[in-house]
């Protein structure tokens, strides 16, 4: 008894240590099946330390309102077209599992308010060695690019979607950081913020080989809102107007912009779909085409690929020069799975996740800032269902969760 009381010490103990591990192998492919399975591990530690509570579990709408959403998606097996289990299923139920799991070991845990603050902060360093890989390459003293998804010859890298995904992550963390120093008159911690905005920033930008278009979109959203969050509203309209400015300078500059508006211009006038933008304009008709065929609970998660390899044989037009058979977009790619159901599911579990308050106002605003920056990214990209990205969104939200129920536990004490 005395051996299984030393162990549950233990492992409360080390939890903060461990979670914060698993943060920095997360953006890195090469770690990422370990962190798959020390995830899991984890997740039993947890539960054999005697932290995980059912009650808090069952009375927390964001909880309950994304598992209904999960649960849904499961079931949706039963109405799905397909006559059997597909890969496809089964790598959808992978993912869930992962998410669940971090998300009711993480909300279980027992750090205090300064520890979730540090990890949010182990969160944006995370991605420290892919910046720097990129300002490597951009100045031609290393050549490291993912052997993945890019024809490189490094297992450390993802897709360049992926990477940057967390670097955009970093950027927008030191973004608020900087208008929350200010806000603070913290001089010392401006300038630092300051500096690290500028260099994860700028390694989005630096290597013309792993620069996305929608990241940039992104960050262009997430430069624009914050200033909305800090400053008096003339000033915050006078940066907002410049930086629209310096946008729209940036953008007719810029050549892969250019082409980018160029080839939608093209599929408009045209209906020739390609190059990138081209192509996801072609693929977005293409979803809500599928949509239409099952817009109250969709077609499953089961066999969308498939379906959408059976339209492509008939419908060539849409997938010039590309072997891709997936959407560029997850706000069609759930209404095709699990229709306007699922999709209004999904969409409570936001606005839940979104208007819920918490004391802190840096982390606040941080939510509210990946929130509106990660619902413009799903309009490219299936990034909940990437299980990198995933997983990190979980991880995210699971802290936030955990910061507010700790909040709450702390005025409870006070009083």
């Amino acid at each position: 008894m005395q051996i299984i009381k030393k162990l549950q010490t233990t492992i409360i103990k080390s939890q903060y240590f461990i979670l914060g591990f698993l943060i920095i192998l997360l953006p890195y492919w090469g770690f990422f099946e370990k962190f798959q399975h020390l995830s899991v591990i984890f997740f039993f530690l947890v539960l054999v330390s005697g932290l995980i509570n059912i009650k808090n579990l069952l009375t927390n709408k964001i909880i309950i309102s994304v598992s209904a959403f999960f649960l849904f998606c499961v079931l949706s097996i039963f109405w799905s077209p397909a006559e059997t289990v597909t890969w496809e299923y089964l790598r959808n139920l992978h993912n869930y599992k992962y998410y669940f799991v971090l998300l009711i070991s993480i909300y279980s845990l027992s750090l205090s308010p300064q520890q979730i603050k540090n990890l949010f902060f182990i969160m944006a360093l995370a991605p420290l060695g892919i910046s720097v890989i990129y300002y490597l390459n951009a100045f031609g003293v290393t050549h490291i690019y993912s052997a993945l998804f890019f024809h490189g010859n490094s297992n450390l890298l993802s897709h360049y979607l992926i990477n940057n995904f967390f670097i955009l992550y970093s950027a927008t963390y030191f973004y608020v950081l900087f208008f929350d120093s200010i806000s603070k008159q913290d001089t010392k911690k401006t300038l630092l913020s300051l500096f690290a905005t500028l260099f994860f920033a700028i390694s989005l930008l630096i290597d013309p080989l792993s620069v996305a278009r929608l990241m940039l979109v992104a960050f262009l959203a997430v430069l624009l809102i914050v200033p909305l969050f800090y400053l008096p509203k003339k000033k915050a309209l006078l940066i907002v107007l410049v930086m629209l400015i310096f946008g729209s300078i940036f953008i007719s500059t810029n050549k892969k912009m250019q082409q980018g508006i160029k080839t939608v211009t093209t599929a408009i006038e045209n209906e020739k779909y390609t190059g990138s933008w081209g192509h996801r304009l072609g693929f977005a008709i293409v979803g809500l085409k599928i949509y239409n065929e099952h817009p109250i609970i969709g077609r499953g998660i089961n066999d969308v690929r498939a379906r959408t390899i059976e339209f492509a044989q008939n419908n060539p037009k849409y997938f010039i020069y590309d072997h891709n058979r997936h959407f560029h977009n997850e706000h069609i790619n759930i209404l095709v799975e699990v229709g306007l159901i699922g999709y209004i599911l999904f969409a409570i579990f936001i606005y839940l996740f979104f208007t819920f308050s918490i004391k802190n106002e840096f982390l606040l605003k941080l939510k509210y800032t990946f929130i509106i920056s990660f619902l413009v990214l799903m309009l490219g990209e299936h990034y909940l269902h990437n299980q990198q990205v995933g997983s990190f969104f979980f991880i995210f939200l699971s802290l936030m969760l955990l910061y507010h129920k700790q909040e709450k536990l702390l005025r409870a004490d006070l009083i």
